[in-house]
């Protein structure tokens, strides 16, 4: 750069020429500031507003636990119960074995339950049980629990529902007839053994002599 010449003092000049390039510098940052205004950008140094109070998220409500819709007993009738009706008295023979060896001795039972949904009253003595065994075709009577053994007793009993009673003994393997007579044992082969309580009679079960 050269020395500023003229009539006036060299300073004058030099204080000229830095008053034109700040006027200069102001002059561009002045039009930078315009076309950023324009053109739409934000300061990106401005700090943003900020929400002091952030919203909670969503709450969403719990299902209800649902409930399986349950079955209540019904409720027994005030009083006494009343007495059991054939379709509540369920009735079933059993034996201790399937197969027993003929000549030895076979246990038989009698088991009676009340199959209803409410309780009641009913005479399961001595007097009113009974095992019978026939042939297997059913039709042929060779013995019976009753033509020996003492029938006299009456048992009256309160059945509660799926309430069980069971009555067993222990039968020889041979015949019988009314009054204990016509004794003669049994050989091998397959028999039917059916239980009987107030006249309500089981299903028909097989067992086999060997």
């Amino acid at each position: 750069m050269t020395e500023p010449t003229g009539p006036l003092p060299p300073s004058v000049y030099r204080r000229r020429r830095a008053l034109a390039v700040a006027v200069a510098t102001i002059a561009l940052v002045g039009l930078a500031w315009l076309v950023a205004v324009l053109s739409g950008d934000p300061d990106p140094a401005a700090p943003r507003p900020v929400d002091p109070t952030p919203a909670a998220p969503p709450v969403t409500p719990a299902a209800a636990p649902s409930t399986a819709p349950g079955t209540t007993a019904p409720t027994p009738p005030p009083g006494p119960p009343p007495p059991c009706e054939d379709a509540q008295l369920h009735v079933v023979a059993e034996l201790d074995e399937p197969a027993v060896a003929a000549g030895e001795g076979v246990g038989l039972a009698i088991a009676v339950s009340n199959a209803g949904q409410l309780p009641c009253a009913k005479d399961i003595g001595r007097h009113v049980r009974e095992l019978v065994v026939t042939a297997v075709d059913g039709g042929t009577r060779l013995w019976s629990s009753n033509d020996c053994f003492a029938t006299g007793g009456s048992e009256v009993r309160v059945l509660r529902p799926g309430e069980r009673f069971t009555y067993g003994l222990r039968w020889s393997g041979t015949t019988s007839e009314p009054g204990c007579g016509g004794h003669r044992r049994l050989g091998p082969g397959d028999y039917l053994l059916v239980a009987k309580v107030a006249g309500k009679a089981s299903d028909p079960v097989v067992f086999r002599l060997t």
